[in-house]
């Protein structure tokens, strides 16, 4: 093909540049023509449902006691030993207690106090086995009945993970078993769950035989409390 009559002739790469130059209007053109020509659709979005920050747990849902305390009387500090050796406990456990009088053994067939605490040495937990551990080793004891869950919780698909995602950056944190759980009262309240994500497309989505006039139901006084600060520290033995 010649320009004109006595012309060089047009290279196939000067036609395919000069098609390359008519390609970024063409995006342009079409982008607009995508704006301004279509539709525009109103999405059935709900009004928002606002959530009380007491309803949201960021942190532990309780806090642990740790270590056993000592106990200041007298102007002098006493640990567990120091009573439990003068006043020996009956092996048999099925009795009113007359001290830690705020305990509420409610963990199944687990209703034996020396199931888990050392009967010689009350600053310690005992295994199975008669290995004496201490207390911040309580997934090492819950273990021993609770199995499948514990290797969920190694897992990470049982607990509550914090701090990262990132398993090696020294900032994760993974909540431990009486973290969450009251040892001697394991089992949950029941909880109101939160309101579900919205929905963008689909309208509003809801449960199985749920209606719209439906609300939600606030959950119980204290299931909401933050670990640190406590608004009313539990006290656990």
């Amino acid at each position: 093909m010649l320009d004109e009559p006595g012309g060089i002739p047009e290279s196939p790469f000067q036609r395919g540049a000069a098609a390359a130059w008519l390609i970024g209007p063409a995006f342009l053109i079409l982008a607009a023509w995508l704006m301004l020509g279509s539709q525009r659709g109103d999405l059935p979005l709900a009004p928002a449902v606002l959530v009380a920050s007491d309803q949201i747990t960021p942190g532990a849902r309780r806090d642990p006691m740790g270590e056993p305390p000592s106990v200041m009387s007298g102007g002098f500090k006493h640990a567990c030993n120091e009573c439990h050796r003068v006043f020996d406990s009956p092996t048999a456990q099925h009795r009113p207690m007359v001290q830690h009088t705020h305990i509420t053994l409610k963990h199944g067939m687990n209703d034996n106090c020396f199931n888990c605490h050392n009967r010689e040495n009350r600053e310690k937990l005992v295994l199975y086995t008669g290995d004496l551990i201490s207390f911040d080793q309580v997934p090492r004891l819950c273990s021993q009945c609770h199995g499948t869950v514990y290797r969920d919780w190694q897992r990470g698909t049982h607990g509550k993970t914090m701090g990262s995602w990132d398993a090696a950056s020294g900032l994760q944190i993974r909540l431990e078993c009486n973290d969450c759980h009251d040892p001697h009262a394991p089992a949950y309240p029941p909880i109101a769950p939160l309101p579900a994500p919205q929905t963008l497309r689909m309208g509003l989505q809801f449960p199985y035989g749920a209606h719209e006039h439906e609300h939600h139901v606030p959950l119980q006084e204290g299931a909401g409390r933050n670990r640190k600060p406590a608004a009313h520290p539990e006290k656990h033995e």
